[in-house]
């Protein structure tokens, strides 16, 4: 958000957004996951009042972000007869994979409009899950001010079956660290020019030495700039390898570098209480 390059990861799994147009004179949303149905909600076509839903704070934040999409588009990208919109996401949506951005990304793409525009009035944030909503490889993000670049790159290591994420189990909001993160954050441009370098070198490193030195490196300045103590230093400090808080830090998954075959570090998370845990090549595109 405040100008260090990022690398961003697009994954295999994501969400879809189907539309059929009918005269129903209402917009019917369904939304479904892994675990099959999760929300209903039915709108007025012309008005978008809710009229019938089993969650109304999602249907709310729906309203919100369809009504937003309209002032974008300029036009009622929706038409006045009625439609059927199905979603249909890969994974748990308590996982933090981008539910919210693919969702922005998707509703963008059918109103014909600028995801990160539709982003920046509804959830905030730099925009990078954005990036790798469209994307199929992975992406060197910058946001400068209001100025997006999103460049594909390299990033296939030699140790990616060392590489593994874990789930915290516990959903962070990505609304509340960004307001924390402003509210609370200090640093200064030698802090995104390092950070913007360990990215860098993290592309091109063939090492995972280097590579785990980088990403403690980069822990040590996060934990310093949020003012918390890093993911590894509360849950795993006697972890020999690296931790790396991924997303809203603290919170949804962290990936972690070890030399233990894939059924014994599954075992080590599963007897400190984290039972989801994925490979490397499992989710990344």
């Amino acid at each position: 958000m405040e100008g260090a390059i990022a690398l961003a990861l697009p994954l295999k799994i994501g969400q879809s957004l189907k539309v059929e147009v009918n005269n129903s004179r209402l917009l019917s949303w369904k939304a479904y996951t892994p675990d099959g149905y999760w929300f209903n909600a039915e709108f007025d076509i012309t008005t978008l009042d809710i009229k019938t839903t089993d969650n109304t704070e999602i249907a709310s934040r729906l309203k919100d972000i369809l009504l937003k999409t309209i002032i974008i588009s300029e036009v009622n990208f929706m038409g006045n007869s009625g439609c059927s919109i199905e979603t249909i996401c890969d994974f748990n949506p308590e996982y933090g994979f981008g539910t919210s951005s693919t969702l922005i990304s998707n509703i963008a793409h059918w109103a014909n409009i600028d995801p990160y525009s539709l982003l920046s009035i509804t959830f905030g944030g730099s925009g990078y899950d954005i990036a790798c909503a469209r994307n199929n490889m992975p992406v060197l993000f910058q946001r400068v001010d209001n100025e997006i670049t999103d460049v594909d790159t390299e990033f296939d290591p030699p140790f990616k079956e060392n590489l593994f994420f874990v789930f915290l189990g516990k959903k962070q909001s990505s609304y509340q660290e960004i307001k924390n993160f402003k509210d609370n954050g200090k640093f200064n441009s030698i802090d995104i020019d390092t950070v913007s370098k360990i990215t860098l070198d993290l592309t091109l490193t063939n090492d995972i030495i280097e590579f785990e030195n980088l990403v403690e490196e980069h822990e040590r300045i996060m934990s310093n700039i949020l003012n918390r103590p890093t993911i590894k230093s509360l849950l795993f400090s006697d972890y020999k390898g690296a931790v790396k808080s991924l997303g809203a830090w603290g919170g949804d998954f962290v990936m972690f570098t070890t030399r233990l075959p894939e059924k014994s570090f599954r075992g080590l998370m599963k007897s400190k209480g984290f039972d989801v845990v994925f490979r490397y090549d499992e989710i990344v595109l």
